[in-house]
């Protein structure tokens, strides 16, 4: 499995005009990069190797933004599913006492509450 990365504006650090034509000589267009500005923190790209991510942190922090590489977990090389076993809602209780929910036991774990006087 491989880790992938995303890299997030989070702002501009150098002179906004100045930002847009470093942004521009790197092919990003002008609606889109006033989307960018306006709508910061925003993930301007994801599903990167670290490598790529640098690259592309490096680019944008030299034309003048706040960015950081964010890891966003593991993606399998190839995609397969694995069948997990979840608990189904019918498999909780709220405790009538104090209302914490919990996996259906004879007692509380909050408030020692006995369930089964409530049922």
């Amino acid at each position: 499995m491989a880790k992938k990365y995303r890299i997030a504006l989070f702002g501009i650090k150098a002179e906004e005009e100045i930002f847009r034509q470093n942004m521009a000589k790197l092919g990003v267009s002008g609606s889109a990069l006033d989307k960018y500005i306006e709508r910061a923190p925003v993930v301007l790209k994801r599903d990167l190797s670290l490598e790529e991510a640098r690259k592309y942190a490096e680019a944008i922090i030299n034309a003048g933004g706040f960015v950081n590489i964010q890891e966003t977990g593991e993606w399998p090389d190839k995609y397969s599913v694995e069948q997990k076993n979840i608990a189904s809602t019918d498999d909780f209780i709220r405790c009538p006492n104090c209302g914490f929910k919990q996996k259906k036991k004879d007692f509380c774990v909050r408030c020692g509450f006995d369930l089964n006087s409530s049922t």
